[in-house]
């Protein structure tokens, strides 16, 4: 599972799953969708930042550290309806302040009344939370390493991995085209604190983005794709599993 700080929690469509007409919406009123996601993060960052202080449960982190650390926090399936939710009443609350219409009115009230019950169920249930946060993988470069290869259009993806083998959500994908046939070597970028290592993972515009690393790559080396070609490995996970979870009356395992 990703972290509520490596990106948006949720995008269009989710937002769609909820409310088959918010794209027309927005495009009516002249409502910027992805500013709205943006917003809603802040003030879901905010609450939970809130909720974890209140809880006092900085005992149960590393030393040094505490409870309101946003980056140790891991998006859930109720944090992530929420946050859903919690952008589709900001997009109502504009449209009617805008134009007064009834029932965007309607909608408004809708919404805000799930999003308080998701907010309620997930304090509830407990924030999860992970020791060793291992933030997404960002954009990786890929550049030609010459050599006999297939004429192939890449997808590349890369993710980080802690020491103890911890693996963080992959980036978003990079497209490279070998229209010359050419292999291809792939640099994760700067890695970010607390990592050891991190994955490589490739596809091809007909066959889907697998692992193409046994054990983790060093943070100083290159992956090159060898001229046997690609590996049908472990499809990309999608992060880490909260470790423990926070929630208003006690912390558990």
């Amino acid at each position: 599972m990703a972290l509520l700080t490596d990106g948006p929690v949720s995008d269009l469509r989710d937002l769609q799953a909820m409310d088959s007409t918010i794209l027309e919406t927005a495009k009516h009123e002249g409502i910027e969708l992805n500013a709205k996601i943006e917003i809603a993060t802040e003030q879901i960052q905010l609450e939970v930042a809130a909720f974890l202080l209140r809880t006092q449960a900085s005992s149960i982190l590393p030393s040094g550290t505490g409870s309101y650390e946003l980056s140790r926090v891991v998006v859930t399936p109720g944090l992530h309806r929420w946050h859903t939710l919690r952008t589709l009443v900001e997009v109502y609350s504009d449209a009617y302040n805008s134009q007064l219409n009834d029932r965007y009115l309607g909608k408004w009230k809708h919404f805000s009344l799930q999003a308080r019950e998701a907010s309620e169920l997930l304090f509830e249930l407990g924030v999860g939370l992970v020791g060793l946060p291992i933030p997404r993988g960002g954009l990786p470069t890929v550049t030609s390493a010459g050599g006999n290869g297939p004429t192939e259009t890449y997808l590349v993806r890369v993710g980080w991995r802690s020491a103890q083998g911890a693996t963080g959500s992959p980036g978003d994908a990079v497209v490279y085209d070998a229209s010359g046939g050419e292999l291809i070597q792939v640099s994760p970028g700067a890695p970010p604190a607390g990592v050891a290592g991190w994955d490589v993972y490739v596809g091809t515009a007909t066959a889907p983005i697998t692992q193409q690393n046994g054990g983790p790559i060093g943070l100083d080396q290159l992956w090159l794709l060898p001229e046997s070609g690609l590996v049908a490995g472990a499809a990309p996970g999608t992060g880490q599993k909260p470790e423990y979870h926070v929630r208003r009356s006690r912390t558990f395992f």
